[in-house]
């Protein structure tokens, strides 16, 4: 196990979000956070990332109390892509994947050979390695997002967190980020755990599902079982959509 998460909740100054959390997550899964807006699928992407606190509960990586972890150990562990990842638009593509090696290097930055091998892998695996000396901001929305994938792949952790990684993208672009995501945990054995809105895309290529809702627990289960749970049907159900037809 990688990941486990014990009776939190989550919220922000006080107010609650979602509580009594319970959840497992393994080596080698693609998993997909499911809900509609405002159920807290960010707040426990970053809460998992100690990027913000939980108000009560405890989560272990590799058990271990992330809390307890100090910010450098931590940052070997865990990866973060946020929506927001990319605003140094002037660097070059192999500039932003470097910055996954900072948690290994000293304070001066310097790069080994190993450093510059797995900064030149990272790029290889998502298909960049043509443009490792190109701009970001000379990149499709596409390749931008692979390349900051890239960049949590040079920082070499046993679990990668994504915020909305197909936000914004074409549907070509969605599916080849789904389908690289969940090849990457299962040949680098890595626990992957997105948030998306995208469910077909979602039931489609994850191991598993948490499913959040405003009124019931966090539901934690295989894409198939999903959809068979009246919470999704409840979750999902609209006057203009109907939850069943993904099926």
């Amino acid at each position: 196990m990688m990941l486990e998460v014990r009776n939190i909740t989550i919220g922000y100054h006080r107010k609650t979000i979602q509580k009594d959390i319970n959840l497992k997550a393994y080596e080698s899964e693609l998993i997909s956070l499911i809900g509609t807006n405002g159920t807290g699928k960010s707040t426990l992407l970053r809460s998992l990332a100690a990027l913000q606190p939980t108000l009560s509960g405890e989560i272990y990586v590799d058990g271990q109390e992330i809390h307890h972890i100090t910010p450098n150990e931590r940052a070997k562990k865990v990866s973060v892509v946020l929506t927001d990842t990319i605003a140094a638009e002037q660097l070059t593509v192999y500039d932003l994947i470097a910055m996954g090696r900072i948690p290994y290097t000293s304070w001066t930055n310097r790069k080994s050979t190993m450093d510059e091998e797995i900064i030149r892998h990272a790029a290889d695996e998502v298909k960049l390695i043509h443009k490792i000396h190109s701009l970001v901001n000379e990149l499709s929305d596409g390749e931008k997002q692979r390349a900051t994938i890239a960049k949590a792949l040079a920082q070499d952790t046993p679990i990668i967190l994504l915020d909305e990684p197909t936000s914004h993208l074409d549907m070509p672009n969605r599916m080849e980020i789904m389908i690289l995501l969940k090849r990457l945990a299962e040949e680098r054995r890595k626990t992957i755990i997105i948030s998306t809105h995208e469910l077909n895309l979602a039931l489609q290529h994850s191991h598993h599902i948490w499913l959040l809702t405003r009124t019931e627990p966090v539901i934690s289960d295989t894409p198939e079982n999903i959809l068979q749970n009246p919470a999704f049907q409840r979750a999902f159900a609209s006057e203009h959509f109907d939850p069943k037809k993904l099926q």
